[in-house]
């Protein structure tokens, strides 16, 4: 196989149509069809495209020119069609979250490892040259030991954003809302950067917007080594903020709204801590470093490209199920601290 077919599911949707322009700038892969569910604006859509529109996921999934769906659906969904397509021995990209739990996540990863089928999920944040170089840093000790981290995700959306769909804003069609939608691109990018915590301490509301789930949350997290971090998510306050902070013995790594810098420190902390004897009271010297990188110029386009070559030389994708599963850990731990009112260990009670 030299060029893997690919059909989206969800064609008609904003990111379905997102996918399909990727798809289309790749070399390994190419567009076989299409398939949602509003037929009559999918075989418009096909007919534009100049690709087959499906007339059902049965159909997508007979195909045998089919090698693998991209799933672009609301996130209830990805379950049953990742079931299906495994069945079918296709291979699964899902547009994040991985799913609605960390149960149903555990489903989909099994169920792909059963049938020998890739499941890859697309946080293609964790592909842009930012993130990349922040990760490289921290796994070269930059920071030293991670003691705390502090992360905003601020992404403000009106309510004709969530009324324009009827999915959104709902438990039953949208399985949550800042938290799982918009805030779990930031939880994603922390806990790759600096580990899962261990517990952790949520509380969701709803502030502004006439929806059924959360539009704002805020959580503290325990780490295994002591240290904390923080989590401040919001559809509901402007201006739009995304700012993680890790802190570390060593320095502290900033990525504000994709801005790189690195604050390393002149003595180690504890060191410090231990040794000096000034009477001022002063912190430990640093060194303030600002990163430029070149910007990968679609995301999207190199997140895909990176599972078809999974699937072309048959290993897992940077981003496989387990690697999805853990934001959705800590998302479904926020979310049960709120509704239990108490700490919650992680991994979550499956039950």
């Amino acid at each position: 196989m030299k060029s893997v077919g690919l059909v989206v599911v969800g064609s008609t949707g904003v990111i379905g149509q997102v996918h399909i322009a990727a798809i289309r700038k790749l070399d390994n892969c190419h567009l076989v069809g299409v398939y949602a569910r509003r037929q009559s604006l999918l075989n418009e859509q096909a007919a534009t495209l100049g690709v087959k529109g499906f007339s059902s996921l049965k159909a997508v999934f007979d195909a045998p020119e089919v090698d693998a769906i991209v799933i672009a659906t609301p996130h209830p969904s990805h379950l049953e069609i990742t079931t299906q397509a495994a069945e079918a021995g296709k291979h699964i990209l899902v547009e994040k979250p991985i799913s609605v739990t960390p149960a149903e996540a555990d489903v989909m990863i099994e169920i792909c490892r059963v049938n020998n089928v890739k499941l890859g999920v697309l946080f293609n944040n964790r592909f842009r040259s930012e993130a990349k170089r922040a990760k490289a840093l921290i796994d070269d000790g930059v920071v030293g030991t991670v003691l705390r981290t502090d992360v905003a995700s601020v992404l403000f959306r009106t309510q004709d954003y969530y009324d324009r769909l009827s999915w959104r804003g709902n438990w039953d069609t949208e399985g949550g809302g800042v938290l799982i939608n918009q805030g779990i691109h930031a939880i994603d990018m922390m806990q790759w950067l600096a580990g899962m915590p261990v517990r952790v301490t949520g509380h969701i509301g709803t502030l502004a917007h006439q929806i059924e789930v959360e539009d704002y949350a805020t959580a503290i997290f325990e780490y295994s080594n002591g240290g904390h971090g923080t989590l401040h998510c919001t559809t509901a306050l402007a201006p739009n903020t995304q700012r993680l902070e890790v802190w570390g013995n060593r320095g502290v790594l900033v990525l504000n709204n994709w801005g790189l810098t690195v604050h390393r420190l002149d003595v180690e902390l504890q060191e410090f801590i231990d040794t000096d004897r000034t009477e001022e009271f002063i912190p430990p010297g640093s060194t303030k470093e600002n990163f430029i990188v070149d910007p990968v110029a679609d995301t999207h386009v190199v997140a895909i490209e990176d599972f078809v070559r999974a699937v072309l030389q048959d290993h897992k994708p940077l981003i496989s199920g387990e690697s999805a599963r853990d934001s959705q850990e800590i998302v479904a731990g926020i979310m049960l601290s709120s509704f239990l009112g108490k700490r919650i260990e992680l991994p979550v009670d499956r039950a």
